[in-house]
């Protein structure tokens, strides 16, 4: 390298006309190649991409520790250095020196269409060669070192130490290049990628940590990263086995070695967050070589208390509001048990706008506007908003001006213009409102009431006027959906046979029209056989379509009994559901009032029956009843005392 600086900087003192003398190529040694062709292109004048160079030989050396010399290593000793003792002493070191020709680029015709990059990993500890989509390889002879040479030349350029590192560049390469030499030429559609080189990659140490994953649930950021203040975390709920703290214990890292032979240091791992607290034995603690994790033995909510984590099960607060507490959201698997006290009635026990979610809630006052309360058992003391609602398995809500919906029960004392969505209904006053169920019973009924129900509907008293009792069981949500979707399949799968019968009829008239002339032409080929004439081809081949007539009449026959069959299970499962329709009872133990409507909705076919019942009438029992044509019609009869 001194020799090449000091032929450059004769070179200064040179004039005009012996700078822009023809190129010729030079010989020289450097340990960085990029460096050298670029100080060449400089002193020249010459744009770098003019500038290729020929590589004669590489002399690789080492340096065992600070004390030793540079000893030359010869390619056969190199696997006994090669090894992650040596490479990964900060003290070794490694150079090599190449003997170059700098010479100009002239571009071979098989390099025309080649489309080549080597790029390297941050720590360039790998190499990657890569051929981009797009690239055309003529299958000249020596592809293949043709390519390995270029690439060799491009990490040389960027500093890489070559010869040394493993390598897949002979294996990548070998199933397109021999398929170039058979075809002449191969298009890449696709990125090729070459493992080039691969070194020691330093891995980092690793911190120490201690993770509050119980927090870490309810962070109240959405996706957009805006804050949902009354989303606060009031309480850090947990589910039984979840892991609720994770500390890392503190790991070291290793050192590395790229592939331009430089070592890569790493630091010494941080131990800043070793746990001290205690957990109780709600908490079990579960120890490994990289981590102790702390787990819930409970469902329940996360307490920290005098350096003692705890789980909690039960939680009493005065009220829950915005100001508060924020929405408590505990979530209903974890076995929380909520109790608000507040029972003021001008006040929300459950205040505008907030959530509730555990797996139990029970409030003694009111629930506010827009409230959300979820839980398998809920119990309200005070009354409901109207814009309020409540989600659970069995609720109890004394007044109920929301909307309430109960998987298996719903006991309510007062039902005041409010909505009840369950299996079994207890409403104690009904004044106004609409209640969906597969029973319900009404002790008390007001005026302008709505009752939906697949099995039963029992009024105690009714006092008011304009109420409807309907039996359908397509209203009721736990059927509408199923009821929904196979009257839609029903209805796909009519319109369908009725499309194959008529291609049935249609290709059946024409199968028995085209018989008798395919008896006749059967017929004649056999004559012509018996004398040694060839059949015409037009007989054969009209014979031909007759068979394929007769297979798609077939088809289309088996195709029709495969939707008939459909089409029964479809109807049988709607059927089942109007079972219950059919076996369905509308009763009121007192007098009925003014315009009330009793109505019977049937699935199939559908059809609906509606009965007013004459005012003043007592104590009677409204139900469907089969008549002779297989139709039904609305009956009454007197309730047995």
């Amino acid at each position: 390298m001194g020799f090449f600086k000091k032929m450059f900087q004769k070179g200064d003192a040179k004039s005009k006309k012996e700078a822009t003398t023809p190129f010729k190529p030079v010989v020289v040694k450097t340990t960085h190649v990029g460096k050298t062709l670029q100080n060449a292109s400089e002193k020249f004048s010459l744009p770098l991409s003019r500038l290729d160079f020929h590589l004669i030989q590489t002399l690789t050396s080492v340096k065992m520790d600070e004390n030793s010399e540079w000893t030359e290593v010869d390619p056969d000793d190199w696997p006994r250095i090669h090894t992650p003792e040596i490479l990964l002493n900060p003290h070794f070191q490694i150079r090599q020196e190449h003997e170059i020709e700098i010479r100009l680029y002239q571009e071979e015709a098989w390099e025309k269409d080649l489309f080549l990059q080597v790029a390297a990993d941050k720590q360039r500890s790998r190499i990657e060669a890569i051929l981009r989509s797009g690239t055309v390889l003529y299958g000249v002879e020596g592809l293949k070192e043709k390519l390995i040479d270029l690439i060799r030349k491009k990490m040389l350029k960027a500093g890489m130490l070559i010869d040394l590192w493993e390598n897949h560049l002979e294996s990548g390469l070998d199933e397109a290049t021999a398929k170039a030499l058979v075809e002449g030429e191969v298009t890449l559609h696709e990125d090729l990628v070459l493992e080039a080189a691969r070194c020691y990659a330093a891995v980092p140490a690793v911190d120490d940590a201690l993770i509050l994953r119980y927090k870490q649930k309810y962070a109240n950021e959405d996706d957009q990263g805006r804050i949902d203040f009354s989303k606060r975390g009031f309480i850090q709920a947990v589910e039984e086995g979840e892991v609720i703290i994770e500390y890392v214990k503190p790991k070291p890292g290793r050192p590395g070695r790229n592939c331009m032979g430089e070592f890569i240091p790493v630091s010494e791992p941080k131990e800043s967050h070793r746990p001290d607290f205690s957990v109780s034995e709600h908490i079990a603690v579960e120890e490994s070589e990289e981590k102790i994790l702390y787990k819930a033995r409970r469902g329940g909510y996360v307490v920290f208390e005098n350096g003692v984590y705890d789980i909690r099960d039960e939680m009493e607060v005065e009220e829950v509001s915005f100001k508060t507490t924020g929405s408590i959201e505990a979530g209903i698997e974890t076995d929380v048990k909520i109790r608000v006290h507040e029972r003021d009635w001008m006040k929300d026990a459950i205040g505008t706008g907030v959530e509730v979610e555990a797996a139990d809630v029970k409030v003694e006052g009111n629930v506010g506007a827009s409230a959300l309360v979820r839980a398998e058992n809920v119990e309200i003391g005070g009354q409901t908003h109207q814009s309020s609602k409540i989600y659970a398995e069995e609720a109890r809500v004394n007044v109920l001006r929301g909307y309430l919906e109960a998987k298996k029960s719903a006991h309510v004392t007062r039902l005041e213009g409010g909505e009840i969505v369950t299996a079994r209904a207890e409403v104690s006053q009904m004044i106004g409102g609409e209640i969906r169920g597969l029973d319900v019973h009404v002790e008390v009924m007001g005026a302008n009431c709505k009752i939906y129900a697949v099995r039963q509907i029992e009024i105690g008293k009714m006092q008011g006027e304009n109420n409807k009792l309907i039996i359908d069981a397509a209203e009721i949500p736990a059927y509408h959906d199923e009821i929904a979707r196979l009257e839609q399949k029903q209805e796909k799968l009519s319109q369908a046979l009725e499309r194959t019968k008529e291609t049935w009829q249609e290709r059946t008239a024409l199968y028995e029209k085209s018989e008798p002339a395919i008896r006749t032409l059967k017929q004649k080929i056999l004559e012509e056989k018996r004398r040694g004439i060839q059949p015409k081809s037009a007989y054969v081949i009209k014979i031909r379509q007759f068979q394929k007539l007769a297979e798609k009449v077939a088809d289309l026959k088996e195709e029709i009994s495969k939707i008939e069959a459909e089409l029964e299970d479809v109807r049988k499962k709607l059927t089942s559901y109007q079972t219950s329709v059919l076996r369905a009872v509308v009763r009121n133990r007192g007098a009925w009032q003014e315009y009330t409507s009793v109505v019977f909705r049937l699935l199939t076919p559908p059809m609906e029956l509606e009965y007013r019942p004459k005012a003043g009438a007592e104590g009677e029992e409204i139900y469907l009843e089969q008549i002779e044509d297989e139709g039904f019609e609305v009956a009454v009869r007197k309730i047995e005392k």
